[in-house]
């Protein structure tokens, strides 16, 4: 579903990115753990094309991501309508919530499917009111944001990407911007995708949560993917050192 090979990405004079390759198969869940600063979030961010590359390439469903293959077999710039219709495929949920704060949960939800697929406005509510019940806030649709705990407006913003019917899901560390008693419900939702087979990409500190819901866990330092594995094998018999070092610190 999901291929990077030889990912490069700099900022200036920095590379956060130094030869990533990943490939995620459809219905996987893929967790990357790893430092603050290693590159997690901009490696998801680069999956769907809010951040470019400078080198190496990326495939999503055997689409090109942010390029078009040209009948010689050059790869060019795709234009931006592409690139949008692209990324609507691929669901994004990041550590702020991002909500429109004027929007209600419901018009928050419906927002995308009706814009951008023209949906009509009464078949995006009535999947939009399914979407939140899934989520759990049935009873929330007409509140706006400020009167939704972290907790709800995540799973709001879950809903959302639910809506456009996205072929994979990212998650750029979902709970982290929650207090800890929040954290639970937003986790529980993600657990739900990943029994329904939902292909996902999840940027997490939750380790309990990587250990219970990953088919595999890569672990990503200084820009590198420095060992990928199981969940019992990253956790009980790390073979990295420098993962070693890691989850001693935090587990």
């Amino acid at each position: 579903m999901i291929v990077a090979e030889n990912v490069c990405k700099s900022f200036g004079k920095l590379q956060v990115l130094k030869d990533v390759s990943l490939t995620v198969k459809k219905g996987e869940v893929v967790v990357i753990i790893g430092p603050s600063g290693s590159g997690k979030s901009t490696f998801l961010r680069c999956l769907n094309y809010l951040e470019t590359i400078d080198s190496g390439y990326i495939t999503v469903d055997g689409h090109p991501v942010g390029k078009k293959k040209l009948p010689d077999g050059r790869l060019v710039n795709d234009s931006k309508k592409n690139i949008y219709r692209l990324r609507s495929q691929i669901g994004m949920v990041f550590q702020r919530f991002n909500l429109f704060p004027h929007l209600t949960a419901l018009e928050n939800v419906i927002e995308g499917p009706v814009t951008v697929y023209k949906i009509p406005r009464e078949e995006a509510k009535e999947r939009g009111t399914e979407l939140l019940s899934k989520v759990g806030l049935a009873d929330k649709a007409d509140s706006y944001p400020s009167q939704l705990s972290g907790g709800q407006q995540q799973r709001v913003a879950i809903a959302r990407a639910l809506a456009m019917q996205p072929k994979a899901m990212l998650f750029d560390e979902p709970t982290s911007a929650l207090d800890p008693e929040l954290v639970g419900e937003v986790l529980a939702v993600i657990k739900d995708l990943a029994r329904e087979g939902m292909t996902m990409v999840v940027v997490t500190h939750e380790m309990g949560f990587a250990r219970e819901v990953a088919d595999r866990v890569v672990f990503m330092d200084e820009g590198r993917i420095l060992e990928e594995d199981s969940p019992q094998v990253i956790f009980s018999n790390p073979k990295h050192p420098r993962t070693r070092e890691f989850l001693s610190k935090i587990l």
